[in-house]
C-alpha cells in the first residue's frame, strides 16, 4: 500500500466513526413509524431547539460532507494512479 492510500483510509475511518457518534448523540425529532401510525403528539415540544442541538446538526453535516469529499478524492486518485 502506498502512503496516500493509508492516509485516505485513516481519514475515512476517523470521519465515519465521528459521523456515527454525532448521529447517535442527536435528539430524535419524531417517533418514527409509531408516530405515523398512532399520530404525532409533538405540540408540547415544538420550538425547543437548543444551541447544542444546532451545533451537533452542523457538525454532523460537516462530517458527512467531509466523508463524501474524501471518498470521492480517494476513488479518483486510486483509479488514476493504478
Amino acid at each position: 500500500m502506498k502512503t496516500y492510500e493509508i492516509v485516505m483510509g485513516v481519514i475515512l475511518l476517523v470521519v465515519s466513526v465521528a459521523l456515527v457518534f454525532l448521529t447517535l448523540c442527536q435528539h430524535t425529532k419524531g417517533q418514527g413509524l409509531s408516530s405515523a401510525i398512532m399520530g404525532d403528539n409533538s405540540m408540547m415540544g415544538e420550538g425547543r431547539v437548543t444551541h447544542a442541538d444546532r451545533m451537533l446538526a452542523r457538525f454532523t453535516m460537516i462530517a458527512g460532507v467531509v466523508l463524501f469529499v474524501v471518498a470521492i478524492i480517494a476513488c479518483t486518485v486510486s483509479s488514476r494512479l493504478a
